[in-house]
């Protein structure tokens, strides 16, 4: 082999390396990008799928938010039609209140509309309710008690019923739970909505049913943490804020 052949040689060797690590780089460049094609992919699935649990959080809020909101409307306006009837008696009263004669059919229809009202709310020691209603019509009727004393005692109950319509906290009653009589607390919100836990740790809500109002068990795990959470809440003393409740409770109240 020549001195001239040697040179050449070596240059083809050098050159073959070049391409061989051109090609090696190549290769591995392609391969990373594909890689990073793939993560992006990935990222895009994952955004996409945030977006649309997003989406649909939202608009289960909205709807929960629009429920509560036709809740509230209602109560609100209950509780305008028993100041209603409350100024109209009052407003009787003022005719009728130049005598007893006058005053006493006014506090028995008085009483008689208190206890339509106590009958058909939310069953919150409803028998107790009425039983101190009727106590002030027999009182009345027997001339135990003056009408004017037994206007006072309806006016007060009147009050008590308003109240009831602000106030959130935790009782204890008897129920009926699947026909049988149980000593449960209940967490009442209001008059809108009430929850019952028993001593066994079952939990459900009030509802109205075909015959009235109806005691329903809730069988659903994350709707049972969601009442115990209120339960939990009202025994701490927190009563407002923002609470979650169960869906099954508050489409019961269109019933």
């Amino acid at each position: 082999m020549s001195k001239k052949t040697i040179p050449f040689a070596l240059s083809l060797l050098f050159t073959g390396s070049l391409l061989c690590a051109s090609t090696s780089a190549t290769e591995n460049m392609a391969e990373s990008l594909m890689k990073l094609r793939a993560e992006v992919e990935t990222l895009n699935s994952q955004i996409s799928d945030e977006k649309d649990s997003y989406k649909s959080q939202m608009r289960s809020l909205t709807a929960q938010k629009s429920e509560l909101e036709g809740i509230i409307s209602r109560k609100e306006l209950k509780l305008k039609e028993i100041q209603k009837e409350l100024t109209a008696i009052q407003t009787k009263i003022t005719k009728a209140s130049q005598n007893s004669l006058g005053l006493r059919p006014v506090v028995l229809d008085a009483i008689k509309k208190l206890e339509a009202m106590i009958k058909t709310s939310i069953p919150f020691k409803t028998a107790d309710r009425v039983a101190a209603v009727e106590k002030i019509k027999t009182q009345l009727q027997s001339s135990l008690i003056t009408p004017q004393k037994a206007l006072s005692y309806v006016y007060n109950s009147y009050a008590d019923e308003i109240r009831m319509t602000k106030e959130n906290a935790i009782f204890k009653q008897s129920i009926e739970l699947e026909g049988e009589n149980r000593l449960v607390e209940v967490a009442r919100v209001g008059t809108a909505m009430m929850f019952f836990k028993t001593p066994d740790e079952k939990v459900g809500y009030v509802t109205r049913g075909n015959s009235g109002w109806e005691y329903k068990e809730m069988l659903n795990k994350e709707k049972q943490a969601e009442i115990l959470n209120i339960f939990d809440a009202f025994k701490k003393q927190i009563r407002t804020g923002y609470f979650t409740l169960p869906n099954a409770l508050i489409l019961s109240e269109e019933k």
